[in-house]
Parts: structure tokens; C-alpha cells; sequence
């Protein structure tokens, strides 16, 4: 259990300890909701993740062009400038792009997001440990 952080105020579960480096998997998480943001990547670091993270999609392609490169994208479908629906079209619609597992985590029923063409779809609130589970096996570990 957390002693400090975002991760323990807002009810997530993990070890004290990072478990190790997950193989070095790198996660991007893409929110534009701060204590959100500052949760998930405080839990996949402690995990052993390599965690960075944009404030919406725009900002998610811009650190893609710059050549941050991803081993699975969690992302939130409700920001401003760029959705996460528009987020995920362009990643599907760019070849260099269209093979990084993207993860989905919004407020919607499962009929709602049907059109979607992500690797897994999380309805908010999260289980933690299901989503940790599919970062894994998305990650190969």
C-alpha cells in the first residue's frame, strides 16, 4: 500500500516497492485530467513501467513525431483540442503509428464505444488490476 502520492488518495492498491523494470515497456497515458494523470503514472512506475504522458491527443501525436515510442497507449476519450476518438483514428490511419496497443478508459457503455478499434476498453472507474493485467499481456510480460 501507497504511504504518499495521488495513487493512495484516490483509492489505487500497489506494492511500496517497484516490482522491477517491466522489461522496460513504455506506457503513454493520455488525459487531460490532472489527478487522473499523476495516479496512473505514479502506479505504472511503481509497477516498473517507463511512464510519460500527454494532456490529449495532439500533444500524444506531437511526442510520437518526436520520436517517443511506445509500447502501449492508455488513453481517455473525452479531452479537449484532440479526443481520444480523433487520437485513435490517426493512430490507426498512420502506418508508422497503427501497430502500437492502445488501451481505452472512458465513462461510456461497452455499445457506445463498439466503433473503437483498440486492443482493450476499460469502463471508468477502473479495476486496477485488470488494466495492469492487459498492460502486461500487451507487453509481452
Amino acid at each position: 500500500m501507497l504511504k504518499r502520492g495521488n495513487a493512495r488518495r484516490r483509492g489505487l492498491k500497489t506494492s511500496a516497492k517497484p516490482r522491477g523494470t517491466a522489461n522496460g515497456c513504455r506506457i503513454l497515458v493520455v488525459d487531460d485530467d490532472a489527478d487522473n494523470v499523476d495516479s496512473l503514472l505514479e502506479l505504472l512506475r511503481l509497477e516498473g513501467y517507463l511512464a510519460s504522458a500527454a494532456a490529449n491527443g495532439a500533444a500524444a501525436l506531437a511526442l510520437l513525431a518526436d520520436g517517443f515510442d511506445p509500447d502501449v497507449v492508455l488513453t481517455d476519450l473525452m479531452m479537449p483540442v484532440m479526443s481520444g476518438w480523433d487520437f485513435c483514428e490517426s493512430l490507426k490511419n498512420t502506418t508508422s503509428y497503427r501497430s502500437i496497443p492502445v488501451i481505452v478508459t472512458c465513462g461510456m457503455a461497452v455499445e457506445q464505444r463498439g466503433k473503437l478499434q483498440v486492443d482493450a476498453a476499460f469502463e471508468k472507474p477502473v479495476d486496477i488490476q485488470k488494466l495492469l493485467s492487459k498492460i502486461a499481456e500487451l507487453c509481452g510480460l
